[in-house]
């Protein structure tokens, strides 16, 4: 006994010995079911895991699946695992089959071939553990851990029943997350530091016996050889992501350097270097594949992780070594013994995780706890982390504001019916943000951001500036707002994103805007969940809550939500939001725009009940025609905090009446987050959406809890409608359509880039008017509410990721930045998903081809069914894209481009004076079997106010021009090369303050969808071809209204009475019931149109962009017969002449000649009186350069006429043609008497023109001059300039107009009179230039009406007419200025003369500013010839005529 007692008190002593110096093995469970029954439900949890020291066990209870059910999923492990196989996910399924019992195991790495196993199980008892040795089944392993590599190295799993056809009848008994942890005592270090590599991570890999030392390189040049230095967890040299391999399945591993992009190579083909870095497998000559690259790992040491790493190449396998010289080389073996054992360490350092709501990723997030608000703490390391893109942030999901009941809900009306009207907060859950907050300004220095530690809850910020929310802080003149094209504001050293280029001008480098605001939480929320919810912030955000952490945002254009129920209270509580200029994520937004920063979008809280639906996906399944069929509706049910609850969840459909269509139900019961779905079967006489008729019911979903109280309602606005494919096409319920597109941007002249709603509707009702059907979002998603609007007035968009690395492509090769690029994506896809405008999803813009677009692709894929478009390259795209392409690469391409449906994203470049040859581009697109349609670039100018004059409230000048500024203002040009572009922003059809201008009314007309043709003067009639997909031109949609003119003067106008309904895609000839009579006297021209009618039978108003009557079709033909004699006119709809003056005899006056001095000094004069007694004089010098010329006098001109080829616009940067504005001048025929008549002719000779002017004088004051021009050379313009005296400002004219036109840009623009000043005439682009012309003019008009006298001009022949106060010279300088020239319309001087031209032709626009066309051959000016024109001058008295124009 005694010794027994020994032996134990000696045992007890030693363990109480070992107790002291290290710790006991203890585990603890979290359990996440217990006893659980999902009756066929499906089912699932999100958590964080650590496999090194956390496993999974579950004990499963198999015996109530039933016979008749097979492959039930009983369970999945992964990211993914509701989809069966995904890019870049790792899903581990389990299926069971009662009948047989059979277990199947499925395992499906990165969209990769299964790995399966099948185990027939001897019980229905199935007991699971998932650890880093891999799957156990019943106490076997079934998948070892190497299989499972990846799956193992998740630091977020999701664990549920999501999968398949069929779910699980399984009673789970208990499923766990088991932690190993320490007790007592010292801790017993890790015997090993190493992990199982996964693909997609960063690791320092280092030889097994050195774990601190590592495979560094130091430049990134490739031949760099690999040595092993000492780690250094900052050096990214030394840090090195293991991808997956795209060419070789045996050898599947590809190594790259993060700091060089360079991977790790055998050089196995030179035996006189060892193993180096370079250029990828994935990016060397575009990709192909490199033995040398492609590595394969042998495990030695299944515990502490460590493998052999080798290639095949040169038909001989190589492993590496390392001697163990610190600062060594790598080496290389064929001999398997000799190989080196290497482990590889997570790189890790920033503490940035790739998955759940506080890491890197989107998904996994299940959002924060009301019982646990301790977030921890912010790093400003973050901002310089590319896998980590936010911190405690909640998954996107669809946009909806939650009522407490539909009773509430409806009682919103007018957000009801418009979602993108401000909602009620006496009838909402939710509160808005926006409005005035408090706001610090912190420059930041070239090292990093200034330090702006505010956040405190009791922090005394009285002092601090008020500011507007939303706005971009530059337009309030905090820092200098920075335009860039191409390249970045700072250095390119990504991921850091500190130091602004300030050669270039952008001196306050990452500065930082911290905002705080007071906000009131109601009583009746106490008991509800808080979210604060921000549409967008550039470009990264920190928000604090009564002084405590809640989160970190990044990605700027996509919506960043918090759970704040843990940290608020009811009453007062304090928000404080830091805002960085620029983070990591800024090198993703590289877009051609101003760069602005702070809070640019909304900013409002919303709250739910504690547990609720917290997303929805609305998808249907429908006829062609999409008349029938049924909806979808799934629904995340959000059950956070893991509460026994029960959820009544009921869906209604009602039409836009507010009908319910079909209602269904179902309820939610467990203790988790779920998913549950309504379909709604057996929808029939479903009116369809189109762009043509925007038809949308909405979608109500509402909540009840376990005693049926109602207690959330939200809706939805939703259209049904199929998108398809057939050939090259895409059909829109069944129909072929026409994306006639634009680009646009978020951009506002006092705002920057927070544009209001108004604007937004603004911007929207003017493309409705012009016809623009397709709006692409480029290069970012727009705000929520813009696409309710896009839903309800009727476009089709194609929605862009906000991903943009123009400046450094390789990022999008680069595997590092995969989470971000994915993140980006999956926010927008999600987010947008419910909106019919939704057409296509684009991946992002001008990132180059780099393989990461392969991940995004597929998480569009995976998330929705649209089609998905990339031009950067389309093996990652549905489409065949291109920018900017010639109209002679569009005719090659009329059957579809690279075999697939062409979109043309951008065309058309819009800057300046430009949107010339358009219909040449439509006449194409057409004509075609393949291409679908094309976006111009852009919608509007990005010019904004002068921040430093608009806080003076100062917009305009003295003279009426906007105070705006542009890149150049700012930032050097020096820097072109760099993407500081100067003026280069401003490529919109309209200005900034959204004036209409010529280039929409050219865009209005090739865009409509009718055609006006086969006019027939003498029966009236004109057939109408309707271009429409859907829509009917009918009388309860439209009328035909038509509008006679008699030289330019109304004088009869009227609309059908009645006309037969023309279908979508048929045609018709209509007569008009015109009285009027026509005679030769005068020329009678026909505008028909077709006019908006607001529906009087109780239907849907399709109109709601346009006034009763709005003109959105219309022609103009000629009732006169057209004497072609003097050529016929381009661009018209029927056969228009140019005009043939008759001869012309003075019904009185007199004249007399006279010629005074001699030689250089002579001069000729021609005076008289006309038939009112008027006296007038004309005086040429000794050249027959015309001096002066008075009427009554009054001084008519302040410079003669002579040559002038002056013309400059933004398009003409690559056209360099000779400018001149003078000529050589001699008399050709002298002076003198011809009858009641005189004579006088003068030749000139300018830069690639000669010229002769034969003068005719009447008695009357009359003149007559026939010009010949005869050109030699490369001209932009062929014609007279001339100075008319001051006070000629009140204008009339009858030519194309209203607004300027072109050669190449007049289809839209009609002949008619027209009344304005010569102020008023001036096209106020951005940057000045060639402005003003009308083309096809017949007669002009100046008056001076102070001292009541007006000239009168009139055209015979080929001409066009400007008018300005402005010296053209100013802006007319040779070589490409548009972009360099720092020029205003305000620093320009206004002349009290008025500057014209007559020019016979001026040069097209074309669209060549970005690529495209320079001026198309038949709208050039000739380089050889004769030609002719005729303008007859009469001066009178102004109010012998009545013709004054206000």
């Amino acid at each position: 006994m005694k010794t027994y007692i020994k032996h134990h008190f000696a045992a007890i002593i030693t363990l109480l010995v070992l107790a002291a110096t290290q710790a006991f093995a203890a585990e603890t469970k979290t359990v996440l079911w217990e006893n659980y029954s999902p009756n066929g439900d499906t089912f699932s949890k999100t958590q964080n895991i650590d496999f090194n020291h956390q496993w999974i066990e579950a004990e499963i209870d198999l015996s109530n699946c039933g016979t008749s059910v097979t492959l039930q999923n009983i369970i999945s492990f992964g990211n993914d695992i509701a989809q069966w196989s995904t890019a870049g996910k790792y899903n581990l399924h389990l299926y069971y089959t009662a009948s047989t019992k059979q277990l199947e195991i499925d395992y499906l790495a990165n969209s990769g071939d299964r790995d399966q196993t099948l185990v027939t199980l001897s019980s229905t008892t199935l007991k699971l553990k998932l650890s880093s040795e891999g799957l156990a089944v019943n106490g076997v392993v079934q998948k070892n851990a190497s299989t499972l590599s990846n799956l193992l190295a998740l630091n977020s799993i999701s664990i549920g029943s999501q999968q398949g056809d069929n779910r699980s009848y399984a009673t789970y008994k208990s499923v766990s997350i088991v932690t190993s942890e320490t007790t007592g005592g010292t801790t017993k270090p890790s015997t090993t530091p190493f992990t199982v590599p996964a693909y997609g991570s960063t690791y320092f890999i280092c030889p097994a016996d050195y774990p601190t030392r590592c495979f560094t390189v130091t430049t990134y040049n490739d031949d760099e050889q690999i040595t092993v230095t000492t780690k250094s967890d900052s050096n990214t040299g030394q840090q090195w992501i293991t991808k997956q391999g795209n060419y070789s399945t045996t050898y599947p591993w590809h190594i790259v350097n993060v700091m060089s992009s360079k991977a790790l190579d055998m050089a196995g083909n030179n035996t006189n270097v060892m193993p180096l870095q370079w250029t990828s497998e994935n990016d060397y000559k575009g990709g192909q594949a490199n033995a040398n690259q492609e590595w394969k790992f042998e495990e030695v040491d299944a515990t502490n992780h460590t493998y052999k790493i080798y290639a095949y190449t040169q038909n001989k396998t190589y492993y590496l070594t390392y001697d163990g010289t610190n600062g060594g080389k790598l080496g290389r073996t064929t001999d398997s013994s000799s190989a080196t054992a290497f482990g590889f360490i997570k790189a890790d350092a920033s503490g940035g995780s790739t998955g759940g709501g506080t890491g890197g990723g989107t998904g996994g997030s299940t959002g924060g706890s009301s019982t646990s608000p301790d977030h921890g703490s912010f790093s400003v390391n973050w901002i310089k982390d590319q896998s980590k893109v936010s911190d405690h942030k909640e998954n996107a999901h669809a946009t909806f504001i939650p009522y407490a009941s539909v009773a509430q809900m409806k009682a919103d009306a007018k957000h009801y019916a418009e979602p993108w009207q401000q909602p009620d907060e006496n009838k909402a859950e939710y509160i808005n943000l926006n409005g005035t907050w408090k706001f610090k300004y912190v420059a930041g220095t070239s090292s990093g951001p200034g330090s702006s530690e505010f956040q405190a809850k009791d922090y005394n910020d009285s002092g601090w500036d008020n500011i507007r929310v939303p706005l971009s802080w530059e337009m309030a003149n905090y820092g200098k707002p920075v335009y860039t094209n191409v390249g970045y504001p700072f250095s390119n050293n990504p991921p850091n994103a500190n130091s602004g280029m300030s050669q270039y001008g952008v001196t306050d480098h990452n500065a930082t805007g911290f905002y705080r605001r007071t906000i009131n939480i109601p009583a009746t929320w106490k008991d509800k969940r808080v979210f604060i919810h921000f549409d967008g912030v550039y470009s990264a955000a920190v928000v604090w809550v009564n002084g405590k952490y809640v989160g970190y945002s990044q990605s700027s254009n996509t919506d960043a939500e918090f759970d704040i129920t843990g940290f608020v209270t009811t009453g007062d509580n304090q928000l404080s939001v830091r805002v960085y200029r620029w983070c990591d994520g800024s090198y993703l937004e590289g877009q051609d725009m101003w760069h602005l920063s702070g809070i640019h979008r909304d900013v409002y809280l919303v709250a739910m009940p504690k547990v609720f639906v917290a997303d929805h996906y609305i998808t249907s399944s429908l006829s062609s025609d999409a008349t029938s069929g049924r909806m979808t509706v799934k629904m995340k049910v959000d059950n956070r905090d893991n509460v026994s609850t029960t959820k009544t969840l009921q869906v209604s459909l009602l039409d836009a009446d507010d009908n319910q269509i079909a209602t269904g139900t179902q309820t939610y019961s467990g203790t988790s987050t779920a998913e549950k779905t309504v379909t709604l079967s057996g929808l029939s006489n479903l009116r369809p959406w189109s762009a043509e008729d925007p038809y949308l019911y909405t979608v109500v979903v509402s909540q009840k809890d376990e005693n049926g109280a109602e207690e959330m309602a939200f809706s939805t606005k939703y259209g049904f409608r199929n998108i398809t494919k057939s050939g090259n096409l895409i059909n829109i319920n069944g129909k072929r359509v026409y994306f006639k597109g634009v680009n646009t941007q978020d951009t506002h002249p006092e705002y920057g880039r927070a544009i209001d709603m108004e604007t937004m509707m603004k911007d929207l009702t003017m493309m409705k008017k012009a016809n623009v059907n397709t709006v692409r979002t480029s290069h970012y998603p727009r705000q929520p509410k813009m696409y309710a609007m896009m839903d309800a007035l009727g476009f089709y968009v194609m929605d862009e990721a906000d991903v943009e690395c123009h400046y450094n492509q390789n990022l999008s090769s680069n595997s590092s930045w995969i989470t971000a690029m994915d993140d980006r994506t999956k926010r927008m896809v999600l987010r947008d998903r419910n909106h019919p405008s939704v057409i296509f999803w684009s991946l992002g813009n001008e990132c180059g081809g780099g393989s990461n677009f392969s991940t995004t692709y597929n998480t569009c894929k995976n998330l929705d069914s649209r089609f998905v478009h990339y031009e950067g390259n389309m093996s990652y795209s549905d489409l065949g894209s291109s920018m900017y392409p010639p109209v002679s690469d569009v005719s090659s391409r009329r059957s579809g481009y690279s075999g697939k449906p062409y979109f043309i994203c951008e065309y058309a470049h819009a800057m300046g004076q430009a949107v010339g040859n358009l219909k040449e581009y439509w006449d194409q697109i057409e004509g075609s079997t393949g291409i679908i349609g094309a976006c111009i670039w852009d919608w509007v100018d990005q010019s904004v106010y002068d921040p430093t004059k608009l806080v003076n409230g100062q917009k305009k000048s003295e003279n009426g021009f906007n105070y705006w500024v542009s890149g150049y203002d700012y930032n050097s040009p020096g820097g072109v090369d760099y993407g500081f572009q100067g003026n280069f922003l401003n490529n919109g059809i309209i200005t900034p303050d959204r004036t209409w201008t010529g280039k929409l009314s050219e865009v209005k007309k090739v865009y409509q969808n009718v055609k006006f043709s086969d006019f027939s003067a003498s029966a009236k009639s004109v057939n109408i071809a309707n271009k429409y997909a859907f829509m009917p031109i009918s009388s309860d949609n439209f009328d035909i209204a038509y509008r006679v003119m008699k030289d330019g003067r109304l004088v009869e106008e009227g609309t059908l009475a009645s006309f037969q309904t023309i279908a979508a895609g048929s045609s018709a000839t209509v007569t008009l019931p015109i009285n009027t009579a026509v005679d030769k006297s005068a020329e009678y021209l026909v505008n028909i149109e077709l006019r908006v009618k607001k529906p009087t039978n109780g239907a849907a108003d399709w109109t709601t962009w346009a006034e009763e009557g709005y003109s959105i079709a219309d022609a103009q033909f000629s009732l006169s017969e057209q004497n072609t004699s003097n050529g016929t006119a381009k661009g018209t709809d029927g056969t228009m002449g140019f005009p043939v003056l008759p001869s012309y005899t003075s019904a009185g006056g007199q004249l007399s000649v006279s010629t005074d001095g001699s030689w250089s000094s002579k001069t000729y004069t021609v005076s008289g009186t006309d038939n009112n007694g008027k006296a007038y004089s004309i005086v040429f010098n000794s050249s027959g350069k015309m001096t002066s010329w008075t009427y009554d006098g009054k001084s008519l001109i302040n410079a003669g006429p002579d040559f002038n080829s002056y013309r400059k616009v933004d398009n003409d940067r690559n056209f360099k043609p000779s400018f001149s504005k003078s000529s050589n001048l001699s008399i050709k025929s002298t002076l003198a008497k011809s009858g009641n008549n005189a004579t006088m002719s003068v030749k000139g000779s300018a830069t690639g023109c000669s010229y002769t002017i034969n003068y005719t004088f009447y008695p009357d004051g009359t003149v007559d001059m026939n010009v010949k021009f005869s050109p030699s050379g490369t001209l932009a313009r062929i014609g007279l300039g001339m100075q008319f005296a001051s006070g000629l400002e009140n204008v009339e004219f009858y030519a194309r107009g209203p607004r300027s036109n072109y050669s190449d840009r007049k289809t839209g623009s009609y002949l008619g009179r027209f009344t304005t000043t010569v102020d008023d005439m001036v096209d106020e682009m951005i940057h000045p230039q060639t402005f003003g012309d009308h083309e096809d003019m017949r007669e002009l008009i100046l008056t001076n009406k102070a001292s009541n006298v007006q000239i009168g001009i009139k055209a015979g022949g080929r001409a066009s007419f400007s008018l300005s106060h402005y010296d053209e010279t100013e802006w007319c300088t040779s070589g490409d200025s548009m972009w360099n020239t720092e020029l205003h319309w305000y620093d320009l001087t206004r002349y009290q003369q008025v500057y014209a031209h007559f020019d016979y032709m001026q040069c097209g626009l074309g669209n060549n500013s970005c690529g495209g066309d320079g001026c198309l051959s038949q709208y050039q000016c000739p380089s050889s010839g004769s030609y002719t024109y005729t303008l007859r001058f009469k001066p009178q008295s102004a109010e012998s005529v009545n013709v004054v124009a206000e």
